[in-house]
């Protein structure tokens, strides 16, 4: 380009120079490479853009997560979503569905799924597991480390895992209760710290025995032996038992069974000694004609035939068979070990006559409830008791119990009485249905029990001021089997040491309070009168108030019958106030029973070993017969005990008869002694007892 003054001088004019727009690449055509160039920033701006929108919308919609792991791991990562970013102790998560990794030295690998809401702020936390570590176990005897146990049960925190020998047993880390049982070995229990992080721990065990050595023979050898009832082998034998208690058995053929009961420590052999085995019994089948009979072995009662007996083998025996109206049979036998042997013996019948001479002469003749017709001169009976009963229709029959007497007759002369000339009753008696006897009874006041002071009395004796106003009639005696058998034909009182008491003349015992009240009952119904006793709630009470049907006597009734001396004080005894008596009065335990009972009164004898039939001595001063003495009796109420109140009157207590135990009065010919012959009540249950009997009472209509 020329300067302004070369353009001045070349035309002496100066030369004007218009200016132009600058364009690009103008006069020449533009090149590809500045058209890539172009598209490619316009692409970065572009993505750059979108980046920032993404990144602007990822923010403003993401939700703020923490993750916590426990312990912390040393890797952790959370795959899944969208996108994932951690600002602080946060992650900025889209809602969806993630899955976390972590690892940890010691811990297992944790895979976990979890899922993110639209909840602005959320929290998970997550736990890793510690490795487990790996416990071996070997067991062997406890003397004997050479001898290997196999098959001991590991327990490990009660669960089981396993049996010896065991490896590499995966437990929890931590302290673990570590339990080891093996049959006849003692259980083995210890504690062991788990280090985990699959760590290898190995543990020895030496258990200890839980049983004993015991040896044993026999003679003769080969014998079995059985244990708690199972076969352990034949002798000479050495058993290994547990410790504690067994049934040891030790059993050969044609000997008797050797047995013992035998204690064992664990640790403790035993050499038992030599167990000689005795021959086996033999056994003998014992048969008699009539049956019945008493066997008696030596001096030992072996029962009744027919009998089976086991004897002792190679040894003589006597044999003694006896039965009541037959002669005795004695025989001596010798079995071998394990024989049987049948022996029959027929007994040779005693018989005793009895003549009989009866009016009128054509009565029949019942022996035993069985009839023999008409009556004989003379009858040849088994020497045994028997009932005999001569009857009539229009007259009173006739029963009496006798027992015939080989080589001494006996003689029965009855006239039977017409029913027609029924005998009428006493004054002041009265007579029930069945033939019993009452007495009027016009009560009053008195003191009931004993004085703190007086000799032998019981601490529920105590005094009672008791006025009775309401008459009553009182059994004049106790009621005899024969009586209640019409009511109860099956009752069977027994008797005592071999003593019968079963007659039907003796008073009826062994009944119970509940037996006697429905006597009671079954007899008013008889006569007409409402039953005192009723069925209620299961038990058998009295109606109240009380009617005029037969019932028992009210304890207050029965002692003021008992002590009865007029218009004086009351008697301490029936005969008096001092004892012992000084003539017959009752049937107590006395010289007569010397051979049944242990403690008797010397100086009396009533002639009666046991009871005796009632109304046989002298009745008290109101005519009722064995208030003391003979049976105890069943009182209408329940036993109870009174406090002393000299103030107070009890007016006709009779007590309720509600079940309960019930009192018993009087004494009986089972006892002896002043405690025992007063009249102070005793509580016993309603049980059957063989000295107890009842008789009857009522109020007057």
């Amino acid at each position: 380009m020329k300067s302004q003054n070369d353009n001045t001088k070349s035309g002496g004019n100066p030369i004007e120079i218009d200016p132009i727009s600058f364009r690009p690449g103008a006069g020449k055509k533009p090149g590809g490479a500045a058209r890539k160039l172009k598209w490619l920033l316009g692409l970065l701006i572009g993505v750059m853009l979108i980046v920032l929108g993404f990144s602007a919308w990822f923010v403003l919609t993401a939700r703020q997560v923490i993750v916590r792991i426990d312990p912390e791991a040393d890797h952790m990562s959370i795959s899944g979503g969208i996108f994932s970013a951690k600002i602080g102790d946060y992650h900025l998560m889209q809602p969806g569905n993630y899955v976390l990794a972590a690892e940890k030295t010691c811990f297992r690998t944790l895979h976990q799924n979890f899922t993110v809401t639209d909840d602005k702020n959320q929290s998970f936390r997550f736990a890793l597991t510690r490795q487990p570590g790996l416990l071996s176990f070997h067991a062997h005897r406890s003397e004997d480390p050479s001898l290997v146990l196999s098959d001991a049960l590991i327990k490990i925190d009660g669960k089981e895992r396993g049996r010896t020998p065991s490896t590499d047993i995966e437990v929890k880390p931590g302290r673990r209760v570590i339990t080891v049982q093996a049959d006849k070995y003692q259980p083995l229990q210890f504690e062991v710290d788990v280090a985990g992080c699959r760590k290898a721990q190995t543990f020895d065990l030496a258990l200890i025995p839980a049983w004993a050595e015991i040896s044993l023979a026999s003679e003769p050898a080969g014998a079995d032996v059985l244990v708690d009832g199972k076969s352990a082998g034949s002798t000479p034998l050495t058993l290994e038992l547990l410790e504690g208690e067994h049934n040891l058995e030790v059993r050969a053929e044609r000997f008797k069974p050797w047995r013992t009961r035998l204690a064992v420590k664990a640790n403790q052999p035993q050499q038992l000694d030599t167990i000689r085995l005795q021959p086996a019994d033999g056994k003998l089948a014992l048969r008699t004609k009539p049956a019945g009979a008493s066997v008696m072995i030596g001096k030992t009662f072996a029962g009744q035939t027919p009998l089976e007996l086991a004897l002792a083998a190679n040894q003589s025996h006597r044999i003694q068979i006896s039965k009541p109206g037959f002669e005795k049979a004695q025989q001596r036998v010798i079995l071998q070990s394990d024989q049987f042997k049948t022996l029959s013996i027929n007994l040779k019948p005693k018989l005793g006559t009895i003549n009989f001479v009866v009016k009128p002469e054509d009565a029949t003749l019942f022996v035993d409830g069985k009839s023999r017709g008409k009556i004989p001169a003379k009858l040849r009976l088994l020497a045994v008791e028997h009932l005999l009963q001569i009857k009539k229709k229009g007259y009173r029959s006739y029963q009496t119990r006798i027992t015939p007497r080989p080589g001494f007759p006996q003689e029965i002369k009855v006239s039977l009485s017409s029913l027609s000339t029924k005998p009428a009753a006493p004054p002041g008696v009265i007579r029930a249905g069945n033939g019993y006897e009452l007495k009027l009874i016009r009560p009053g006041s008195f003191e009931m029990g004993s004085s703190r002071r007086e000799q032998g009395r019981r601490s529920n004796e105590t005094l009672r001021k008791i006025k009775l106003q309401r008459p009553f009639y009182m059994g004049i005696r106790e009621v005899t089997n024969q009586e209640l058998r019409q009511f109860l034909s099956t009752h069977d009182s027994g008797s005592f040491k071999r003593e019968s008491l079963n007659r039907e003349t003796l008073p009826a015992v062994a009944i119970s309070w509940r037996q006697a009240a429905l006597f009671c009952n079954w007899l008013s119904l008889k006569d007409s009168l409402k039953p005192v006793y009723v069925q209620k709630g299961g038990k058998l009470i009295a109606e109240d108030p009380v009617g005029n049907g037969y019932r028992l006597p009210t304890e207050a009734e029965w002692e003021y019958c008992a002590r009865y001396n007029g218009n004086r004080s009351a008697l301490k005894y029936p005969w008096g106030t001092s004892y012992p008596p000084s003539v017959v009065i009752g049937n107590f335990a006395d010289l007569s029973a010397k051979d049944l009972m242990m403690n008797v009164l010397s100086v009396y004898n009533d002639g009666y070993p046991v009871s005796a039939p009632p109304g046989k001595f002298k009745p008290n001063a109101l005519g009722l017969y064995d208030m003391g003495g003979n049976v105890s009796e069943w009182c209408h109420d329940h036993y109870s005990i009174f406090s002393f109140n000299s103030q107070k009157s009890f007016v006709d207590p009779k007590g309720p008869a509600d079940g309960r135990h019930h009192v018993i009065k009087g004494s009986s010919w089972m006892h002896s002694g002043i405690s025992e012959l007063r009249f102070a009540y005793r509580n016993y249950s309603d049980g059957k007892r063989s000295d107890v009997g009842f008789r009857i009472c009522r109020y007057v209509n």
